[in-house]
């Protein structure tokens, strides 16, 4: 695991905590004042965000980490030279 990793990591960790804080916050302060057709539309939104972005930010750096794999695996023609 490399340094840019976990700062993708942090990132995510930090969005994901602040999609969490606002739909906590959305319930508590909102849920009551919007009719209850709209307030739960949002609720169901913003629940799939919470959890879709872990779920797209792993696939992403699956991928990068991969790709970084597959680079190190390749043979440098410079050395053959």
């Amino acid at each position: 695991m490399q340094r840019s990793d976990l700062l993708t990591f942090l990132i995510s960790l930090s969005i994901t905590g602040l999609l969490i804080w606002g739909l906590v916050y959305f319930i508590n302060t909102w849920w009551d004042r919007l009719p209850k057709v709209v307030a739960l539309i949002i609720c169901v939104v913003m629940a799939v965000m919470v959890i879709g972005y872990p779920i797209y930010a792993l696939a992403r750096w699956s991928d990068q980490y991969l790709a970084r794999l597959k680079q190190a695996q390749l043979p440098n023609p410079k050395d053959d030279a």
